[in-house]
């Protein structure tokens, strides 16, 4: 899987993780206020605070 997310309901961020060189590298922590982005899908992108707000 060359791209995963973790979503973290703890500290409410999402941490966006990808392949590279035999091993995962951290893209970028995301928090409130911010967009979690994709590199695989170029367009795909994420409102991390709708994701904590969702019932």
């Amino acid at each position: 899987m060359p791209e995963y997310w973790i979503v973290n309901p703890l500290d409410e961020t999402i941490t966006v993780l990808v392949l590279e060189h035999n091993g995962y590298r951290t893209l970028g922590v995301f928090r409130r206020g911010e967009q979690a982005a994709s590199r695989l899908l170029e367009s795909f992108a994420v409102d991390v605070e709708a994701v904590f707000n969702a019932e």
